[in-house]
């Protein structure tokens, strides 16, 4: 099998999570209580409306590039950790 390039690995990682994550942060904007009902269903019917702002403050451009920053190293160091591990216990070619 061929070895894992981690740094490929974190940055594929991390642009897959942050294209994902300005969908969801868009979705939000544009219809917030879709986007709750939606998730709703991944989470057995857990009510997630209570952890919507009070007075349905919109989503600030502070908080979507915080998150996004976030979202992104996480994902960096997580397919950084994937790849080596990979590469760590996958058997070697002789």
């Amino acid at each position: 099998m061929n070895r894992l390039n981690p740094w490929i690995i974190g940055c594929t990682a991390s642009i897959t999570f942050s294209v994902t994550f300005t969908l969801c942060a868009l979705a939000v904007a544009l219809f917030p209580d879709g986007t709750v009902s939606f998730f709703d269903a991944w989470f057995h019917g857990l009510d997630l409306n209570l952890l919507k702002p009070p007075g349905g403050r919109p989503l600030t451009f502070g908080q979507f590039f915080y998150g996004l920053v976030g979202v992104a190293a996480t994902s960096f160091v997580v397919g950084i950790l994937f790849a080596a591990v990979y590469n760590l216990i996958q058997p070697r070619r002789q």
